[in-house]
């Protein structure tokens, strides 16, 4: 798990960007799950194109999947997650950006997954790569 330090600089990114947030976490459209990134907790890469993000409130916790490889991701010390009013929704253009070597890296969130803790998502992507 990263430190609390990451999910504090999160926070204040977020912040900044000046976006505003009228719906909760577990709002939803037709059958979209969405994240409230400013719930953010904390994180982790489960490998490059995975990412468990915990939030306030034991089930706040969302598996996330990327459209494509997230080089460097796992490496990553503060992540930032962006979109229209603070909410990121499956195939809705959320956004992850992130540092890798000193250069702004940003991947596209293709899924959001709430699931029980980090161990559940873990197995669900275990189980995604037993099928391929």
């Amino acid at each position: 798990m990263k430190t609390k330090f990451s999910a504090i600089m999160l926070i204040f990114i977020v912040s900044v960007s000046g976006c505003a947030s009228t719906g909760s976490a577990t709002d939803s459209g037709a059958d979209s799950t969405c994240f409230n990134i400013r719930e953010i907790k904390n994180w982790s890469s489960i490998d490059n194109m995975h990412l468990y993000v915990e939030g306030i409130g034991s089930d706040n916790n969302y598996l996330f999947t990327m459209f494509s490889s997230c080089y460097g991701i796992r490496s990553a010390q503060v992540i930032a997650l962006s979109n229209q009013m603070s909410r990121v929704c499956s195939n809705d253009f959320g956004k992850v950006t992130y540092k890798d070597g000193g250069r702004r890296m940003s991947c596209n969130i293709k899924n959001v997954q709430q699931v029980a803790d980090k161990e559940d998502a873990e197995g669900i992507v275990e189980a995604k790569s037993d099928n391929r």
